[in-house]
């Protein structure tokens, strides 16, 4: 393989990391963040359900406020929590019991645990790749210098 052509491939496979590799991983680690960023979302809503379903804390329900629209808040007495409406997504509610609703906020958090696991392993996967062609890199250059 001549110098020349050792020169463009080596600048082909440096491209291919900047622009193609880098690229994927930096997408990877965004999705990484909203995921995590869901999941703690979700650990945070079970918390929530916890603390205004507890009869000790809370034995006659409890006052909130409530957002009527436009930065409108109304004070609201909640006595019974039996039964919940959670957003179950595109602003859709759904009325579910205690139970129900702890089962549910379960499964949506292992659901995006399993993304988040995926996530972890393509980036492993690309920076696995990135070494990779790195190593190729250094093997050509160390044949252009006639050290290979």
């Amino acid at each position: 393989m001549s110098t020349l052509n050792i020169d463009e491939t080596v600048l082909k496979y440096e491209n291919f990391i900047n622009d193609v590799l880098k690229e994927d991983l930096r997408i990877l680690h965004l999705k990484l963040q909203q995921i995590n960023a869901e999941i703690s979302d979700l650990i945070q809503q079970k918390h929530s359900l916890k603390v205004i379903t507890d009869k000790n804390v809370h034995p006659d329900g409890f006052k909130t406020q409530v957002n009527l629209g436009c930065n409108f808040f109304m004070e609201a007495s909640v006595t019974d929590t039996s039964y919940l409406l959670i957003n179950i997504g595109l602003n859709t509610f759904l009325e579910f019991n205690l139970e129900e609703a702890n089962k549910y906020l379960d499964a949506r958090i292992k659901v995006f645990e399993q993304k988040s696991e995926e996530m972890i392993s393509k980036a492993a996967e690309t920076k696995a790749h990135i070494k990779l062609m790195l190593f190729g890199i250094n093997e050509l250059q160390d044949k252009k210098e006639g050290k290979g």
